[in-house]
């Protein structure tokens, strides 16, 4: 009896893990280094590209593009998570960025139009052990904020806070140290905001996969 009890335990462990390497493979696969994106601040006052996906630990630098040095620039996140300080012609200021969706505006312009956005989303890397998967939504040297929301759905269902106002970078997916379960055929999706205790950006785009 034993010897079938354990045989039994040892296929359904067999089985599991032929399910997180298959979801696995996909988390891998779609893993985007981190880069730094230039954006212009013009003289006819747009930001340049003005909009800007980005992957978490990559950085986006602004700068001044004066044609005759008069245009003067400055870089603010709208709910003031980032600031460049007062607008000057010879605008030079990075964002090394974790999760989220930033929206920012020159604080000379913005009237006039003049605003950008950052797009940025969670990545899912394979998780040590074993373990189903990691959810990393900022990395060591990320200054867009040091307080994230994370949030979860499974399938089609409502997104569920998994952390709030969480000072962590990243984590094994699962809650009180007990890992989920990879279930064949379900989807889960992760979004995160990030900022301070009282102010966040936007949610960033979903990231999603389906364990197959």
């Amino acid at each position: 009896m034993r010897s079938d009890r354990t045989h039994s335990l040892y296929r359904s462990r067999l089985v599991r893990g032929s399910v997180l390497a298959v979801a696995l493979v996909g988390l891998l696969a779609t893993s985007v280094s981190a880069a730094t994106t230039q954006v212009g601040a013009t003289e006819d006052k747009t930001f340049v590209p003005g909009n800007v996906n980005q992957a978490v630990g990559g950085s986006v630098h602004w700068a001044g593009q004066p044609a005759a040095g008069t245009e003067e620039h400055s870089v603010r996140q709208d709910a003031g998570i980032f600031d460049s300080g007062n607008p000057t012609a010879n605008l030079n200021f990075t964002r090394t960025f974790s999760a989220g969706t930033f929206a920012y505006h020159c604080e000379k312009h913005g009237a006039d139009g003049m605003r950008g956005t950052v797009r940025v989303p969670p990545q899912t890397l394979a998780a040590p052990g074993g373990l189903p998967f990691t959810v990393r939504w900022a990395a060591a040297g990320t200054n867009s904020g040091n307080r994230f929301t994370v949030q979860y759905r499974v399938g089609s269902g409502a997104f569920r806070n998994w952390m709030a106002n969480t000072s962590a970078r990243s984590a094994v997916f699962g809650a009180g140290n007990r890992p989920v379960r990879l279930v064949r055929g379900r989807t889960y999706a992760f979004r995160v905001s990030s900022g301070t205790a009282t102010n966040k950006s936007a949610n960033s785009p979903v990231k999603s996969f389906r364990v197959s």
